[in-house]
């Protein structure tokens, strides 16, 4: 009788385990399956995407920006997946309002000034690049005539510090702002020191490159 019980509880471990194993190679399968069905998505908006722009024939223009055979005007971008798919695409419209670019700026003056930002004779535009190709839009607040770039990813004019990311910075103080070509993201102020827009707590900084930042800042 003890052997029966032995050999039935060997029976229900081993029976247990390869359940277990199965179920393993199962959600693992299924998985898979899932990823394989999301790169096929991903792979058939991309030849559709890659075959209309083909087909509309884009060429460079000037200062990023490129024409097409039907005469629309886009900032050329890239989509990017978590996979490592990238798909060309060209905004053609001014966010958020609809308006064309053709139709919004003058494409005698517009240039490229640096960081994500663009200019010509009427206003300040930006394209802050991110995952799905981004957005191209007038920087409202932004006084074109005064307006310059401030080493990698900032900016100014006679009122405002500018991020490529937040836009206007109101958290630092104007006169005392400062950063450098070639730092990266990273300015200071009378105030202390930001990564972007996002002040950094000097007390609990622990990345050396950050460290070797800060320290850049401070001979400025």
């Amino acid at each position: 009788m003890k052997k029966d019980v032995k050999y039935i509880i060997y029976f229900l471990f081993f029976s247990f385990l390869s359940f277990g194993q199965n179920e393993t190679q199962d959600n693992s399968a299924y998985k898979d399956s899932i990823s394989n069905k999301r790169i096929e998505r991903i792979n058939y908006r991309k030849n559709k995407i890659d075959s209309l722009n083909t087909t509309l024939n884009w060429k460079k223009f000037k200062s990023n920006l490129w024409i097409n055979k039907n005469g629309e005007l886009g900032i050329k971008t890239q989509e990017a997946t978590l996979e490592g798919i990238y798909t060309n695409r060209y905004i053609t419209k001014v966010c958020c309002d609809g308006e064309s670019i053709k139709a919004t700026i003058d494409t005698a003056s517009f240039q490229f000034l640096g960081s994500s930002f663009y200019k010509d004779k009427n206003h300040i535009y930006t394209h802050y690049v991110m995952s799905d190709g981004g957005n191209f839009w007038i920087v409202e607040e932004a006084d074109a005539a005064t307006f310059k770039i401030l080493g990698d990813c900032y900016a100014k004019d006679k009122n405002h510090i500018f991020g490529e990311r937040a836009m206007v910075m109101d958290n630092v103080d104007y006169n005392s702002f400062k950063t450098k070509k070639g730092i990266g993201c990273f300015a200071k102020d009378k105030n202390g020191f930001y990564f972007w827009d996002d002040k950094i707590d000097t007390s609990k900084i622990s990345d050396g490159i950050v460290k070797d930042k800060i320290a850049e800042l401070k001979r400025l």
